[in-house]
């Protein structure tokens, strides 16, 4: 089973009304590493801005960058994009699928 607890890195971070993670939280745990958001994804090997745009809307390339650089699972980092099971959340269909942020809460 899935949980933020497993996860201390979490416990930073605030959430929004949706159940989601400030995307500023998330930019300042990769900034605590030590690394910009374009070295991440250098780092990872995706194009330079995937990372930066997965913060500002639902970017899948980014979204699992990001993820495995912090190393926690994109379903808890991106609770309201992905489902429990790391299906991706398709906006246009997206009252078909139960989202961890809904699971979770």
């Amino acid at each position: 089973m899935l949980s933020f607890e497993q996860y201390p890195l979490f416990k930073q971070f605030e959430r929004l009304p949706d159940g989601s993670w400030h995307p500023e939280d998330i930019k300042t745990a990769i900034r605590k590493t030590g690394v910009t958001m374009a070295e991440l994804c250098q780092a990872v090997g995706v194009p330079k801005s995937s990372a930066s745009k997965a913060l500002a809307e639902p970017f899948t390339q980014g979204e699992i960058a990001i993820a495995q650089y912090l190393e926690v699972p994109v379903q808890l980092l991106f609770p309201t994009r992905w489902t429990v099971d790391k299906k991706r959340v398709r906006p246009r269909y997206a009252d078909k699928y139960t989202t961890v942020a809904e699971m979770l809460s």
